[in-house]
């Protein structure tokens, strides 16, 4: 595998002030003026968790960057996507107490979301499905005993895929007030189950070595069998790990073939604790992988077609997000890649805009960013076709 390093070029500099929304950010390089959207994150809100959201991102339009506005006439009746499933996250759909909800998916062709949530206590789980604006549509329970930590969901043509994972709610963890109570146990089967779509439906579980899985990067249908792709670590929440800590990390492909309940598995990308591909190549077979390496420190992208990767290390200091794929023309991997990344030492943060075919070349775009909380989820927002309807409402595919 051909590996090559270059470090981002941002010019140290003062932190930029605070900007009215209109005023353009200050930018090395050009902005590209095909770029017409909005970069939005959301982050949990740090005085209410498990509530409201909060918005952040940048507005891209005609060759400038801007501040995206959140509030005023332009902001949406209510939150957009994004924003307000982080803020289902950790409530109990049915008033039990607190769940864990995994992390909802778009089914592109219908706009609903799919999410899966597990109680403390009780005998199974949810498989709730909302509507656009964020309606309960459907809430359909599923067996599944010891509640399970739900990090991650995907979604096929046919299935939903769910993970039953060593990751369980720990009961004395919760009696005596632990704000996470949720515990590796090692003896607890790891499992991938895909959920049929139609009601009713159970799901066909596979056996898999145990691991937690904290992000899905991909799930397709590939003939009768079934592809799955995610963030793959040896354990978390184990010994006093807060999370999956210093567990390795990689991209990992798990191919189940429900006529056999077989499930084969291999790894993709090695040290990668984020990933995603082509937003176009979203349920269906891909050849790219582009993602962030263990603690920040580099972006890369994988062809695994090539058996190659390109690999960015970040100036010393800084580290990054989650990538975002923005598409700019045909064929997979034709667009960029837009990353916030910050250095904490500094109080200091920019979003890049990078040659998503060209991770090594020199950034397109740096964007200083006046302030950008910690984003959980991340998504480029097409502008929409009004001009009187708010960028914000277009918001679609939350990566991560």
């Amino acid at each position: 595998m051909t590996v090559t390093e270059h470090a981002v070029p941002i010019v140290p500099a003062a932190a930029p002030a605070r900007l009215p929304h209109d005023e353009p950010l200050r930018v090395d390089g050009v902005v590209p003026a095909e770029l017409d959207g909005a970069f939005v994150q959301a982050s949990p809100h740090p005085a209410r968790p498990g509530g409201d959201a909060v918005l952040s991102g940048v507005r891209f339009s005609g060759g400038t960057a801007r501040r995206l506005r959140t509030s005023g006439e332009d902001a949406p009746p209510r939150p957009p996507a994004p924003a307000m499933l982080i803020s289902q996250a950790g409530k109990g759909w049915r008033g039990a107490g607190r769940a864990s909800v995994a992390p909802p998916v778009e089914d592109r062709v219908s706009g609903e979301w799919h999410t899966v949530a597990t109680y403390p206590g009780y005998d199974h789980a949810v498989h709730v499905v909302l509507g656009p604006e964020g309606d309960v549509r459907a809430a359909r329970p599923l067996a599944l005993e010891g509640a399970p930590l739900m990090s991650a969901v995907a979604l096929t043509e046919r299935y939903v895929v769910v993970f039953d994972l060593p990751v369980v709610h720990d009961r004395a963890a919760a009696l005596v007030g632990v704000r996470f109570p949720y515990r590796w146990r090692q003896d607890r089967p790891a499992r991938i189950g895909l959920l049929p779509r139609r009601p009713g439906a159970e799901p066909l579980w596979f056996t898999i070595g145990a691991c937690h899985v904290s992000r899905v990067v991909n799930a397709y249908d590939d003939g009768e069998r079934v592809v799955v792709e995610a963030v793959r670590h040896d354990r978390a929440y184990a010994g006093g790990m807060t999370g999956t800590g210093q567990a390795h990390a990689a991209v990992h492909r798990w191919t189940l073939a429900p006529a056999t309940g077989q499930a084969a598995e291999r790894p993709l990308a090695d040290g990668l604790s984020a990933a995603t591909v082509d937003a176009r190549r979203a349920g269906r077979r891909h050849q790219l992988l582009f993602g962030v390496t263990v603690g920040g420190r580099a972006l890369a992208a994988h062809d695994l077609a090539a058996n190659s990767a390109q690999v960015r290390e970040l100036a010393p200091g800084w580290t990054a997000d989650l990538p975002v794929f923005v598409a700019r023309g045909l064929g997979e991997g034709n667009g960029w890649i837009m990353v916030v990344t910050r250095n904490a030492a500094l109080g200091r943060a920019a979003l890049l805009v990078l040659d998503a075919l060209n991770l090594n070349g020199s950034p397109q775009a740096v964007i200083h960013l006046p302030s950008m909380p910690p984003g959980a989820r991340a998504t480029w927002a097409a502008a929409p076709r009004s001009a009187h309807t708010s960028i914000l409402r277009d918001v679609s595919t939350p990566i991560g």
